[in-house]
């Protein structure tokens, strides 16, 4: 006897994030690119797809990290995430992700982030709300 199979979903949270990055990309994502992918979240349709997995709470995070963005911006004139220190957003990375500093790379690389270096680059919009999150500022000298 043999076990019958689930159809896989033609799209949606069931499909591997490379299917749905292929399918946002019209199956055109060159080699060069995997890791990279030149995508247009600004297209609805894309970030629908490629969000397909996530839950409202996701969501909910993700409105609450741009809120306290937008809050930073507005209460720091001149504000910048690119000169927020790359040490502060490392810090708050490992201490949110639970994640002890010599595994730091290895986990930025298994989330599909390469390496460390990309995770806290790809964070530093994140970090007002991270700041944020319990209260306490964490911050050293000279960090913005």
């Amino acid at each position: 006897m043999t076990a019958s199979r689930v159809p896989a979903p033609a799209h949606g949270p069931g499909l591997p994030l490379t299917v749905r990055l292929a399918q946002a990309t019209g199956n055109t994502l060159p080699a060069d690119r995997v890791f990279h992918p030149a995508v247009d979240l600004r297209d609805k349709q894309t970030a629908v797809l490629l969000l397909a997995g996530e839950t409202p709470q996701d969501g909910q995070a993700v409105a609450r990290y741009a809120s306290a963005l937008e809050q930073a911006r507005r209460t720091w004139p001149g504000f910048s995430t690119v000169a927020v220190r790359d040490s502060l957003t490392r810090r708050l990375l490992v201490r949110v992700g639970k994640c002890p500093e010599q595994f730091f790379d290895a986990e930025a690389s298994a989330c599909g982030l390469v390496c460390g270096a990309h995770a806290v680059a790809a964070a530093k919009p994140l970090v007002p709300g991270l700041l944020g999150r319990d209260g306490r500022g964490d911050r050293e000298e000279g960090d913005g």
